[in-house]
């Protein structure tokens, strides 16, 4: 009866490690996707483009940079709900300056970045969270 425990248990484990493995393979083109989703939402003048014309362009996230400058002249006259979305997506670049920029509007904890943005805003950051592997 032990045996068939352990089996059941080996075969879970095998299961979960393809599905994390196959997550991960995956996981750069659709940060990469959700990526150019925000830029657009947020505007891609907001945002360096290395080595390509267009942000539409990039295949690789490292190719589309946010603009420190722009983002934070920007954030002193955009909405609350602009801001902590900006804010929110800062962070996966870089995490103490998002977090920043989005103190000035208002957010310190996850809740309240869901409580301050729209559906697709909430969409698009889940994608990222999701499929985030580091800068």
């Amino acid at each position: 009866m032990g045996n068939d425990a352990d089996e059941t248990m080996l075969s879970r484990f095998q299961q979960q490690q393809a599905k994390v493995r196959d997550h991960y393979a995956d996981a750069p083109a659709r940060f990469l996707a959700a990526w150019k989703m925000e830029i657009k939402m947020i505007g891609p003048q907001y945002f360096y483009c290395r080595g390509i014309d267009s942000y539409q362009d990039a295949t690789d996230r490292n190719q589309i940079r946010p603009d420190h400058e722009a983002i934070e002249r920007f954030m002193s006259v955009c909405s609350i709900g602009e801001g902590v979305f900006i804010g929110a997506v800062c962070s996966f670049y870089n995490g103490d300056w998002g977090l920043s920029l989005g103190k000035c509007h208002g957010y310190t904890a996850l809740g309240d970045i869901a409580n301050r943005l729209d559906l697709e805003q909430v969409e698009v950051l889940t994608e990222l969270m999701l499929n985030h592997t580091g800068w």
